[in-house]
């Protein structure tokens, strides 16, 4: 089996995440690639884009499905219009939808408006949603990943129907994150009754709960502008939307696997029927990763940075996994710009992390260089083969 390994052209799968603010999955793959190929012209190289449920994940299943393009306009974190687009595939069922929460909710557009927390909401995702069934989508497949908000999904369930009531009756007319603990009550009938007969797929790049001290107020609240001496009363106003949301579904939603991606979306569209649903396996069974990697003699993965979330099983972890499902003898290498990793990504099925940085730098040189920093490393790796 060893010589006729050394008797056939250098396999190799590419397949990282995408360097976020910098390279696509698609980019990332074909820096991979190019290295890969300047030093062993020989190789056969296959670039799987890829993602997780974060940002760049619709695009990689755009990509291996071939779909078309619809752009809509929609309001962004804090209500200014912004331009949006999503995937349109032809399903064995129907049409379905694709595309990022972060097309319309990105944490792009929360720091462009000055991170305010309170003002942020999912308003722009309900309205692509709400496009999507007007063009008659038979599933919708939303990922998580990248949010600039934490309004628990209640922006995008007002935006396709349901309302929600204060203390004193009235109705929550446009509510954020700063109205989540106004909320006393909530009709989700409207919503549900929109969704009938549609399958909405939530894919998560992380598995935290809605709330608790993994969940999404107390993870990820900071870096979308909430301040640190806010935390317990924002955790309290979650608590208090779940509990109202929680008895008008009729069931307890908030502790699920997901539930806190995206600020909370994954809690508020699971209450009308989305189905929660990791990322990275969704995404790799959809690109064919475990076929490719069956002869491959080096999967290489990737993404920003590679920390002890990366071990929770994100994207890098996965392909690593699945790669080691169908051929246990691969090697598997993750590249990254900032390496935190820790034992257990190497005991679960990474052989090797790289962080790209050839010499010391800023973050700035870092990005604008990212696409230089992977094909290098990239062409070391392949001499060692």
């Amino acid at each position: 089996m060893k010589e006729a390994k050394r008797n056939r052209p250098l396999q190799v799968v590419a397949a990282p995440d995408s360097f976020k603010g910098c390279l696509t999955s698609e980019e990332a793959g074909e820096a991979v690639r190019r290295g890969v190929l300047a030093r062993d012209p020989g190789a056969v190289v296959k670039v799987l884009p890829v993602g997780d449920g974060g940002e760049g994940t619709a695009r990689a299943v755009m990509s291996a499905k071939n779909a078309g393009v619809r752009r809509i306009t929609v309001p962004d974190t804090h209500g200014f219009p912004t331009d949006a687009e999503f995937g349109w595939i032809a399903g064995k069922a129907g049409p379905v939808a694709v595309f990022d929460m972060a097309a319309a909710s990105g944490i792009r557009f929360a720091e462009s408006h000055g991170l305010d927390y309170g003002k942020s909401s999912t308003a722009g995702v309900g309205r692509m949603i709400r496009e999507a069934l007007a063009l008659g989508a038979a599933e919708i497949v939303v990922g998580l990943g990248g949010s600039g908000t934490g309004d628990g999904g209640i922006g995008a369930l007002a935006a396709l129907g349901a309302r929600f009531y204060g203390k004193d009756g009235a109705l929550l007319s446009d509510p954020k994150t700063e109205d989540l603990g106004r909320a006393v009550s909530a009709d989700l009938t409207p919503v549900r009754e929109l969704l009938r007969g549609t399958k909405l797929t939530l894919l998560y790049d992380s598995d935290v709960p809605l709330n608790g001290e993994r969940g999404a107020v107390r993870m990820y609240s900071r870096q979308k502008g909430a301040q640190k001496e806010d935390i317990p009363r924002l955790a309290a106003d979650m608590e208090r939307y779940a509990e109202v949301c929680d008895r008008a579904a009729g069931e307890s939603l908030s502790r699920a696997a997901g539930a806190g991606a995206a600020g909370g979306l994954g809690y508020g569209l699971s209450l009308v029927g989305g189905i929660l649903t990791p990322g990275a396996a969704y995404v790799l069974e959809i690109v064919g990763l475990e076929e490719a990697a069956r002869d491959a003699d080096l999967v290489v993965t990737g993404e920003g940075k590679t920390d002890v979330q990366t071990a929770t099983g994100k994207l890098p972890l996965a392909v690593a996994m699945a790669a080691k499902r169908v051929n246990p003898g691969v090697k598997t290498v993750c590249l990254c710009a900032v390496d935190e990793s820790t034992r257990e990504l190497y005991e679960q099925g990474t052989d090797a992390v790289f962080a790209l940085a050839d010499r010391p730098m800023t973050a700035e040189e870092s990005m604008r260089r990212a696409a230089e920093l992977i094909e290098k490393a990239a062409y070391n790796m392949t001499g060692l083969l």
